[in-house]
């Protein structure tokens, strides 16, 4: 297949998209959103938006945009690739970076740090993605919808970890009958990342029975929204790219890299 590359104007902004027989990417000045079309599986390789450079007029994307981003990866792929009816993988192994008050940088992994606070992972809830072993996610789902709120899955002592986040969090622990019950008193606060940092992944082993959450996952892109692109824009006039190569010599493709905790 010949290579793609060019702008694509949509909604929501204007990406740098390039296709050809490996990879699927958009972008900006860097390449926010890879697919990786290996021999027997298409995979969301890289997601990445933190460092900004995704959108070619210097949007910033964030929140529901990143999800349409991704998405329109997605609609690439069924556009170029319509063959690739099957879901696509990911290993969710995605996180969120934060400062505290000094400017010393966390990240967050939401596979658990957002399931903690929502019952559901980030990709369940953006993308409605399942665990790619249906048996093991039936077992997960099970556990995420009742043992919130079973009031025996709430130990009467929890160790938060940290002196400054026990002095704050100790009350509104003790004062819930249920996980739920405390999560929706924590959500609210603004600073809830930097007080779950310390403790969130053993809220989670306790919730989960020890059940260690499978990081491999599948989105249906059938299921997704379709967006289009419209053709490159130049000086008001359409202009086709069509049977012709559009090259961005300044732009790199960012390399993928872990969400582990530094």
């Amino acid at each position: 297949m010949p290579l793609v590359e060019s702008s694509c104007q949509t909604a929501f902004g204007k990406f740098r998209i390039k296709v050809d027989n490996n990879n699927i990417n958009v972008g900006g000045k860097i390449f926010c959103v890879n697919i990786a079309l290996y021999e027997n599986e298409t995979s969301l390789y890289l997601l990445k938006t933190d460092e900004g450079g995704c959108e070619l007029n210097e949007k910033e994307i964030r929140g529901d945009n990143t999800i349409k981003m991704t998405d329109l990866a997605f609609s690439l792929l069924r556009k170029y690739y319509p063959e690739r009816v099957n879901p696509v993988t990911l290993l969710d192994d995605s996180g969120f970076s934060w400062k505290d008050g000094r400017g010393k940088k966390y990240k967050t992994n939401f596979l658990k740090g957002y399931l903690l606070l929502h019952r559901k992972t980030w990709y369940e809830d953006k993308f409605n993605a399942v665990m790619c072993d249906a048996n093991i996610y039936k077992i997960y789902r099970a556990k995420a919808d009742n043992n919130f709120d079973d009031p025996s899955k709430k130990p009467e002592v929890f160790d938060f970890m940290n002196r400054d986040v026990k002095e704050i969090l100790d009350p509104l622990y003790k004062s819930s009958k249920t996980w739920g019950e405390f999560i929706d008193k924590l959500v609210i606060r603004e600073d809830k990342y930097n007080l779950i940092y310390h403790w969130y992944r053993q809220a989670i082993y306790v919730i989960f029975d020890g059940m260690e959450i499978n990081q491999d996952w599948k989105i249906d892109i059938l299921q997704r929204p379709y967006i289009e692109c419209d053709s490159t824009q130049v000086g008001g006039k359409r202009v086709i790219t069509k049977n012709r190569r559009v090259t961005f010599s300044k732009y790199n493709r960012l390399e993928p890299f872990s969400w582990s905790l530094e």
